[in-house]
């Protein structure tokens, strides 16, 4: 989910290039919608399924950022979208290591990100820029990321356990 003050990171990272910033957030939306699809997590309206796809049909493709830059970017795409969907099958496997692994995967658009920051600014930027773009969107632990995915492995969860066992709040 984007946090609130998105739009102002990725135009500080992104040096208040407007296509730049405009091609992340369309790219951003697309695969939320994507995830959300796919999760089931959360109710997907078909006016939100069309707007993903006018976006990845329409929009992205006309961004200047993303037409000047297509040859590099793409691929970057492509790896990341296949990163993805290895991260869900991965994810759903149940085992400690794939699940670590899907991890590590899952949000590999930050690293679409990063290259961005490289369009822009060249190395040196990239350099400076890189490791508070991997923070700001990296910013779920391992931990957290796996109790999500089993609750049962949550103190709280748990904790909430035992207690409705023993009566909840009589």
């Amino acid at each position: 989910m984007p946090r609130q003050d998105e739009h102002a990171f990725l135009q500080q990272a992104l040096r208040q290039d407007a296509g730049a910033v405009a091609f992340c957030e369309t790219l951003f939306r697309i695969s939320q919608t994507l995830d959300d699809l796919i999760d089931g997590d959360k109710p997907v309206t078909g006016d939100v399924v069309v707007s993903a796809f006018w976006q990845a049909l329409i929009e992205l493709p006309g961004n200047p950022f993303y037409r000047q830059h297509e040859p590099y970017l793409r691929p970057l795409m492509a790896g990341a979208l296949q990163d993805w969907r290895d991260s869900v099958a991965l994810e759903r496997s149940g085992s400690q290591h794939e699940r670590t692994l899907a991890f590590v995967l899952r949000d590999q658009l930050t690293s679409v990100v990063v290259q961005c920051a490289y369009l822009i600014g060249g190395e040196a930027w990239m350099r400076q820029a890189g490791p508070a773009i991997r923070r700001h969107f990296h910013e779920d632990s391992l931990e957290d990321y796996l109790a999500e995915l089993d609750p049962t492995q949550d103190p709280d969860y748990q904790a909430d356990v035992d207690e409705s066992l023993n009566g909840g709040d009589q």
